[in-house]
């Protein structure tokens, strides 16, 4: 006869830290995982969660075509040590006059930066969490990347009109790994119009990687 299943009844607790618990696997040694926790709060407790945005610059024009080297936005890495492993990039039309349709493109320059770039006026790079330390990624402007990227297209906006806040957003999840020194260009591709202007945002955690 077949022993019926069992089961531990617990309650949600907090394990000391360095502290040991049983983990289950299937019968084909698949790990069985509970997500009890925010996605992101592990990040955000360890004080290594960042974001960036215009702040209180002017935002800027997209772009009619895909470009080459040249790029609207970028966030730049100036850690020696840390990479930023982005989670997220969003575009916001922040004039009346964004075209009907646009999309948001980002490319990771080939090689690092010649030198170190310049922040974008105005715009903010702060830790999520209070009392972070500085971040090493910030948000710079017009920027001539160390080689053609291979641009990427990352998300789209196609509305039915192009007012104040239309947005494209993209959950990169971790798929750009900017190392020290180089840079992650961003651009908004889309009609010229009447020279919209967008805002731009990006999330991303800064952690020692080794990329060898």
């Amino acid at each position: 006869m077949t022993e019926p299943l069992k089961a531990e009844v617990g309650i949600l607790q907090k394990f000391p830290l360095g502290g040991q618990h049983n983990v289950i696997s299937s019968g084909r040694r698949g790990l069985f995982v509970s997500q009890m926790d925010p996605k992101w709060m592990e990040y955000a407790r360890a004080k290594v969660l960042y974001g960036a945005n215009n702040g209180a610059a002017i935002g800027l024009a997209n772009v009619a075509a895909i470009p080459t080297t040249t790029a609207s936005y970028a966030l730049y890495n100036s850690h020696v040590s840390k990479s930023c492993v982005v989670l997220k990039i969003a575009a916001m039309a922040e004039t009346i006059t964004a075209p009907l349709d646009f999309a948001l493109i980002a490319g990771l320059s080939p090689t690092p930066q010649a030198a170190a770039e310049t922040k974008y006026a105005a715009s903010l790079a702060l830790g999520i969490t209070p009392g972070s330390p500085e971040p090493g990624g910030y948000l710079t402007d017009a920027v001539t990347l160390a080689g053609t990227p291979l641009w990427m297209t990352l998300a789209h906006y196609g509305g039915n009109n192009g007012l104040l806040g239309a947005a494209a957003v993209a959950w990169v999840e971790g798929m750009f790994i900017v190392p020290p020194r180089y840079a992650l260009g961003i651009d908004v591709v889309g009609s010229a119009g009447t020279t919209p202007l967008y805002d731009v945002d990006i999330l991303w955690v800064e952690l020692d990687i080794d990329l060898a």
